[in-house]
C-alpha cells in the first residue's frame, strides 16, 4: 500500500508538470467518453423501445400454437382445449398474464370497398392486460362488454374501406372445412398505433363471436403470454416446451415469430461492441500521444532515477499509473457528463417526431428515452481501463529500458 501511495503521488505530480497538455488530453477523453456513454444509452433506450413495442403491441412475449400453425396459418391446426392447457401451465414461474386468440387472414368489406385483413378474435378484458392495443384507440372505444358484433380496426384500413364509427363491416374467412364464412360487425373503435401492419390490416373482434362464426367451438389458434420481463422470456419458453412436450404444440418467442426483431437485437449488440472499440481507439490515441511526449521530455529524469537505484519495474509501474490516473480523470468527467445527459433525456425524451413514419417500421416511438444501464457503463469503463493500460505499456516499457548513462547525456 505504501508503494501504491508513492506511485499515485508521483503519477499525479508528473501529470501536472505540463498542466495545459494534461488538461487538454483529459478534456478530449472526457468529451469522447461522454459522447460514447450517451450513444450507448441511446442504443439501449431505442432497443428497449423496439422490443417492448413489438412484443406488447400485438405479438406478446411468447405464443403457443399447434405444430405448424405459424407457417400455414390454417384453422385446421388449432388448440382444441385451450382452457385445460392454460390451467396446466398457469403455475409456471415467470408468466405475468395469458390470453386466448383466434387469428385468421380474411377479407373485410364495406358498402363501397373491400380489402385484405388480419382478423383477430380476442378476449376484450384479458387483451387489455396482455397488450397495448386498447391504448391505441383514436376514435370510438375498445370492444364494449357484451357487444358480440363489435369490431375495432386500424384507421388506415377504415380509410381504405371508407367507413367510420357505427358503420357496418362484413368479414369473410375460410373455415376449417375450406368453405368461406362471413359475419357482420359494427365498427366501435379505430386504432392508430403508428405500426403499418396494425393500422392498415388489422380487425379485432370478440373471441366468442369469432369462434362461433368460424365453426371451431372453444378452440383457438394462439395462447399468448406476457412474461414478467424480457430476461425471463427464454427460460420461460424452455419451461413451457418441457411442460407441453409430446402434445403437438410449438412454443415461439417474440423474436422467433419475426426474425427481423432478432436482427435488430443482434444489430444492437454489434453496435455496442463497435462503441467499445471506439472507446479503446480514442483512449489509445489520446493517451499514447500524451505519454510518449512526456517520456521523451523526461529521459534525463528516468536516467537519474535508474542511476540512483530505482528498478526498471518501478519505473514501468510509475508510468503505467500516470496513464491510469490520466484516464481516470478524463473518464470520470466523461461519465459524469454523459450519464447526466442520459438521465436528463431519459426523463424528458428526445423528440424525433419528424422521423415518425420511418420509426413506425421499426416499432420505435418518435420520442426516444435513453436508458443508462449498469452493464453498459461497466463495459465502457472496462474498455477505457484496457485502453489506458495498453496505451501506457509502450512508453512505460521504453522508460524502463533506458540506459542511465545514455539517458543522462540527453539534452
Amino acid at each position: 500500500m505504501d508503494n501504491l501511495s508513492i506511485y499515485l503521488k508521483l503519477g499525479w505530480r508528473n501529470l501536472w508538470l505540463h498542466p495545459l497538455r494534461t488538461t487538454l488530453t483529459a478534456v478530449a477523453l472526457g468529451i469522447g467518453i461522454a459522447a460514447l456513454t450517451f450513444l450507448s444509452a441511446m442504443d439501449d433506450g431505442w432497443m428497449q423501445q423496439i422490443k417492448t413495442n413489438f412484443a406488447l403491441t400485438m405479438t406478446g412475449h411468447i405464443q403457443i400454437h399447434a405444430d405448424g400453425f405459424e407457417d400455414s396459418r390454417k384453422l385446421a391446426q388449432r388448440i382444441v382445449d385451450p382452457q385445460a392447457m392454460m390451467k396446466a401451465i398457469g403455475n409456471i414461474s415467470g408468466i405475468q398474464t395469458m390470453a386466448r386468440r383466434v387469428r385468421v387472414s380474411g377479407l373485410a368489406s364495406s358498402a363501397g370497398a373491400n380489402a385484405g385483413a388480419f382478423i383477430y378474435g380476442v378476449e376484450p378484458e384479458a387483451e387489455q392486460r396482455l397488450s397495448r392495443l386498447a391504448t391505441f384507440i383514436s376514435a370510438g372505444a375498445w370492444l364494449p362488454a357484451g357487444d358480440k358484433r363489435a369490431a375495432v380496426l386500424g384507421d388506415g384500413l377504415a380509410d381504405r374501406l371508407g367507413i367510420g364509427i357505427g358503420d357496418k363491416l362484413v368479414l369473410m374467412a375460410a373455415v376449417p372445412g375450406g368453405d368461406i364464412a362471413s359475419e357482420v360487425f359494427r365498427v366501435r373503435g379505430l386504432i392508430h398505433s403508428g405500426v403499418m401492419d396494425v393500422d392498415d390490416m388489422s380487425v379485432i373482434v370478440p373471441l366468442t363471436t369469432a369462434q362461433q362464426w368460424l365453426g371451431i367451438g372453444q378452440a383457438v389458434t394462439d395462447i399468448v403470454i406476457r412474461a414478467d420481463s424480457f430476461e425471463r422470456v427464454t427460460p420461460l419458453a424452455e419451461n413451457l416446451k418441457n411442460a407441453l412436450s409430446g402434445q403437438g404444440m410449438e412454443v415461439l418467442r417474440w423474436f422467433d415469430i419475426d426474425p427481423m426483431a432478432q436482427q435488430w437485437a443482434d444489430f444492437a449488440d454489434a453496435y455496442t461492441w463497435i462503441v467499445l472499440l471506439i472507446v479503446i481507439i480514442v483512449v489509445l490515441a489520446e493517451v499514447l500521444n500524451t505519454m510518449l511526449m512526456s517520456m521523451h521530455e523526461r529521459v534525463r529524469e528516468f536516467g537519474l532515477m535508474s542511476a540512483l537505484g530505482v528498478a526498471p519495474a518501478q519505473v514501468f509501474a510509475m508510468v503505467v499509473w500516470e496513464t491510469v490516473i490520466l484516464v481516470f480523470i478524463g473518464g470520470l468527467s466523461g461519465f459524469t457528463i454523459g450519464g447526466g445527459l442520459s438521465l436528463w433525456y431519459g426523463e424528458y425524451g428526445i423528440d424525433l417526431s419528424q422521423f415518425a413514419i420511418a420509426f413506425s417500421f421499426m416499432y420505435m416511438d418518435p420520442v426516444i428515452h435513453p436508458l443508462l444501464q449498469a452493464d453498459s457503463i461497466l463495459r465502457i469503463l472496462g474498455a477505457s481501463l484496457f485502453g489506458a493500460i495498453i496505451a501506457g505499456l509502450i512508453p512505460a516499457w521504453k522508460a524502463s529500458k533506458l540506459e542511465p548513462a545514455s539517458a543522462l547525456r540527453e539534452l
